[in-house]
């Protein structure tokens, strides 16, 4: 089976999965009707190639230290040696599952980002295994409140893994909603729901970015931050702040970039 083949049998065995799974059934005729209108609309075709994105997120990316005495930090902590033992100890959770729940995000940008800006409410989207749910917990302030957002694949039952890595006496610490990313910004946006740190690691598609993208803004605070991960695998994101004329920044981690915007 080839990589285009493989890709398809592995997307039609997802959407399988969220047919026959009572926890995500609600989910499955809403995704696919979203991937059949997203055909036939010419506006959620990319205008730029993925290879020029690539390029400009490798023109313009700076480094972490550089990118942390831009915003008046001076140095850059250590997620992984200041919190070792929450760390180690998912790790060995994480190394125990059966099912792959996807990569870190960047932590210690999160981690220096969240005790830098003090931020008093927190959402991210797309948690998966809970890696960036857990820097979260770590380094927000007592009074700070994290709002989750997550639609897992149910395959391997997936459901039941998500924020695992977050050990029980600090689930208390965040709220965890289920579902359809963009489902709950247009709610938030609705009820005028506004957060200082967004964190942006759910749908990767390019239209769905571009919806999302500016659902965030609007809910977004004043001089509030933005960060999105794997900006370079279509062009949202540069469209995005070209259109917004943001204050960005765009550090890279092995080799995937992250864009840092301030509103």
């Amino acid at each position: 089976m080839n990589y285009f083949s493989k890709k398809i049998f592995n997307k039609l065995k997802v959407y399988y999965f969220y047919l026959i799974n009572e926890n995500s059934r609600q989910f499955f005729f809403i995704l696919i009707w979203r991937k059949i209108s997203h055909l036939f609309n010419q506006s959620n075709i990319s205008k730029v190639s993925n290879h020029f994105i690539l390029k400009w997120c490798n023109g313009r990316k700076i480094s972490e230290n550089s990118f942390y005495q831009q915003i008046g930090l001076k140095k850059g902590k250590n997620f992984f040696e200041e919190k070792k033992s929450y760390y180690l100890s998912a790790q060995s959770r994480e190394k125990n599952l059966k099912y792959k729940m996807g990569g870190m995000a960047h932590l210690n940008l999160i981690y220096n980002l969240t005790k830098h800006l003090k931020p008093i409410k927190i959402l991210e989207t797309g948690v998966a295994f809970g890696w960036s749910t857990l820097v979260f917990i770590l380094s927000k302030t007592k009074n700070t409140s994290l709002s989750s957002i997550d639609l897992s694949y149910p395959t391997m039952s997936s459901y039941k893994y998500v924020a695992m890595a977050v050990p029980l006496n600090l689930k208390k610490n965040f709220k965890l909603y289920r579902g359809i990313d963009t489902n709950f910004l247009k709610l938030f946006n609705k009820d005028k729901k506004y957060f200082d740190l967004i964190h942006y690691d759910s749908d990767k598609s390019y239209i769905g970015r571009k919806k999302n993208y500016d659902l965030i803004w609007n809910i977004l605070k004043k001089k509030g931050c933005f960060i999105s991960d794997d900006i370079s695998d279509n062009s949202a994101f540069y469209e995005f702040i070209k259109l917004k004329k943001a204050d960005y920044h765009i550090l890279k981690i092995e080799n995937k970039y992250v864009g840092v915007v301030f509103k």
